[in-house]
């Protein structure tokens, strides 16, 4: 054999060998689906302006905190998280021309945190079609997860927990005997006023008036004046944002001084803010352990929160985004070093009691079980508004066992 062909063959063996041993490993990656070498791209459409912009710049940077921290402490499977979001200003159309981008020109894993029944579903009908997940999907609309749907994971409580909650605490506590309603005529109103209207039935009670409004409404006059008229000792009133102060300031002008238990999502500093000194007394319910509470998860959000938005108060609908974003990163760490979407829902649907430490912990089964598969948490707790800040009035109201 020739020595000097031997040799060569030795050292080209060995430099090979060498530069294996020094070459990274490949990294897994689905860029089709989101995922990169070293990142992972999450979507989410929120109402940034129009009349419930103050609830989705709270939510975007309650994910945006939450995935802040993740990111700092090396992100998830050494991936950091990205999140993209556009504005749909709650209108379904927008949030349909949002998905579209987000899917076919970003490329996102999931979608996150999407506020609104209407916008959600909308969304839902394309981002479904192309297999991609809505997580913590926040609407408390029954509608929004009844029927359960594959790939929409719904947080937080519904409606028939909440406004159940509001009629069982305003006959039995207040010992309210007349209850009137005020509802936005849609998918999310509706359901609240039909659940209203059984509750009271187990209490051989009826509403003594019922007054709707068109969502964007600048003018509930006419329904204030009706609902004075029925002089009720308390009014539920499923109305957000601009809305809700319409009611208020329409009562106000009454010299009316109503009880109100007011929709999921009042209690937030910018609505006590919009509200204003008002002589109504007001109820809310709350998904989320109490803001101005002692729970430590809390105060790392709120110092975390701080620090990354200075302009802005840590509020309940912050945690509403802080949540969604936790359950997202729990999915993400369960679906492995190769995450696809197929992985992320399997590891949603076998989520049972996830710790997210700042309320009720989360649960979702799959399509097959029904009920409430597709809805991640089921307690509320009720909160009255004293002194511009929202106090606990007792522990969480779960009438669902899973």
């Amino acid at each position: 054999m020739n020595h000097s062909a031997s040799r060569r063959t030795v050292l080209a063996t060995g430099a090979a060998l060498l530069c294996a041993a020094t070459l990274p490993a490949f990294a897994f990656e689905n860029k089709d689906e989101g995922v990169l070498d070293k990142e992972i791209v999450l979507g989410s459409s929120q109402p940034m302006s129009g009349t419930l912009a103050y609830m989705g710049k709270a939510v975007d940077e309650g994910i945006r905190t939450y995935f802040d921290m993740v990111n700092e402490q090396g992100g998830v499977n050494g991936r950091k998280i990205k999140l993209i979001t556009y504005d749909d200003e709650l209108k379904p159309a927008k949030s349909v021309a949002n998905a579209k981008l987000l899917i076919e020109r970003d490329n996102v894993l999931a979608m996150v945190g999407n506020i609104g029944h209407a916008t959600n579903i909308s969304a839902y009908e394309y981002s479904s079609t192309k297999k991609v997940p809505t997580i913590g999907a926040l609407s408390i609309s029954d509608l929004t997860s009844t029927p359960p749907r594959d790939l929409l994971y719904v947080l937080p409580s519904p409606q028939s927990t909440e406004t159940a909650a509001y009629i069982d605490y305003a006959v039995n506590t207040l010992k309210a005997k007349k209850v009137a309603m005020l509802y936005q005529n849609d998918g999310w109103g509706k359901p609240a006023y039909d659940i209203a209207v059984k509750q009271l039935e187990k209490h051989g009670l009826k509403l003594v008036e019922a007054q709707s409004f068109e969502r964007f409404a600048t003018d509930i006059t006419s329904q204030v004046f009706k609902l004075k008229q029925a002089e009720p000792d308390v009014v539920v009133v499923y109305a957000l944002g601009q809305e809700a102060v319409l009611f208020f300031r329409g009562a106000e002008k009454l010299g009316w001084k109503p009880t109100v238990f007011g929709a999921g999502g009042l209690n937030d500093p910018k609505f006590v803010e919009l509200l204003g000194k008002s002589p109504a007394k007001l109820y809310v319910a709350s998904y989320y352990d109490a803001v101005e509470g002692d729970n430590p998860a809390i105060k790392e959000f709120f110092t975390r929160y701080t620090k990354l938005y200075p302009k802005s108060a840590p509020s309940s609908t912050a945690l509403m985004g802080y949540s969604a974003a936790a359950v997202t990163v729990e999915a993400l760490k369960r679906a492995g070093k190769e995450p696809d979407r197929t992985k992320v829902v399997a590891a949603l649907d076998a989520m049972n009691s996830f710790d997210q430490k700042i309320g009720p912990k989360i649960s979702f089964q799959p399509v097959s079980a029904g009920g409430y598969a597709r809805r991640g948490q089921t307690g509320i707790a009720l909160m009255e508004l004293k002194d511009a800040k929202f106090v606990s009035l007792g522990g969480y109201i779960d009438p669902v066992k899973r």
